[in-house]
Formats: structure tokens, sequence, C-alpha cells
């Protein structure tokens, strides 16, 4: 199966997002919907990269995929500590490659190896920290501005015009030019 079907189905698929950012203002089902929303998301953001390696649509319908699809994507993540989660991945992987595979004596220059793997683990856990914090912090930042609600209500009152519109054989972009 090829994801250029997902080009016939980008009508659909803008007008399922338009939906899915709008059931947002709703309070009581925004738990279950901003999951449901993390998936719909991932399905415009691909949509999106399908839709613009094929030059299939023009590039208005591409950025209100892309931008909704960032909505939707950044919502439910943007709590959850990618950085510390990633630092101690690396941290623990140079940390076990130290102790599996190098071969390090008792003390090295007067060192005791304990501090040997300490080190191992903790200078690449604050690198890799340090670099997705900053990621991290960036990508919420984009996230809380999409997720406001008057720019969720534009970007969800774009996706639906926008799909009903590619059924009917026309685009918003080119009806503003």
């Amino acid at each position: 199966m090829s994801l250029t079907l997902l080009v016939d189905y980008a009508p659909y698929i803008l007008i399922l997002g338009g939906i899915s950012a709008a059931s947002w203002l709703i309070k009581d089902k925004e738990k279950p919907m901003s999951y449901l929303g993390f998936f719909i998301g991932i399905l415009l953001l691909t949509a999106a990269a399908v839709v613009w390696s094929e030059h299939a649509l023009d590039t208005g319908t591409i950025y209100l995929l892309i931008a909704t699809g960032l909505a939707l994507f950044l919502k439910p993540i943007r709590d959850f500590p990618w950085a510390a989660l990633f630092g101690l991945a690396a941290g623990c992987a140079c940390a076990a490659y130290i102790i599996w595979f190098a071969f390090i004596p008792e003390t090295v220059f007067g060192i005791p190896v304990k501090w040997i793997y300490i080190a191992a683990f903790l200078i690449p856990a604050l690198i890799v920290y340090i670099i997705f914090k900053f990621v991290e912090d960036l990508l919420r930042l984009i996230g809380i501005i999409l997720a406001f609600r008057p720019v969720t209500l534009i970007l969800a009152a774009l996706c639906l015009t926008q799909g009903i519109l590619l059924l009917l054989d026309t685009s918003l972009f080119t009806l503003l030019t």
C-alpha cells in the first residue's frame, strides 16, 4: 500500500483534523480527544509530507495540514519530560558500554573505577539533556501557541472549510488570490 493514497483522502483528513481541533473547545471530553488528536495529528503530518512530495495540492493546504497536525500532535505530549528520558537513556547506554565492553583497571590515575562509571553516566546524560531540553522547550512553545483556543478555533474553521472546498475541486487559498 502506497502512502500516495493520502493525497486522494486529503480533504477528508482535513475535515477530520478540523473536527478534532474543534473538539478541544468542549471541556468535558478534552482528555480522550487529546489522545485521539495525537494520532490524527500524526495522520495530518504524514498527509502533509506525502502531499508535499507529490506536489499534489497548493502550498496553503500543505501549511494548514502541518499547522493543524502540529497542534494536535503536540498538545498531549508537551507536558512529558522528554529531555530527562533521553538524557537518562544516553547516560545509561554510555555507562553500560563502559562497564561491559571497556577494560578499566581498578584505578585510573589514582581515581577509583566507580567514579569513572559515574562520569560515564553523567557527562553524556547532561549533554543530551541540555540539547533535548532546548528542543523540548521550543516544541512546548509551539504547542502552547497552537493550542491557544482562538488559534485552535481558526485552524478548525480553516480545515473544515478547506476540506469541503477541496471536495468541490476548489481551494480556499486560490479563492483568496
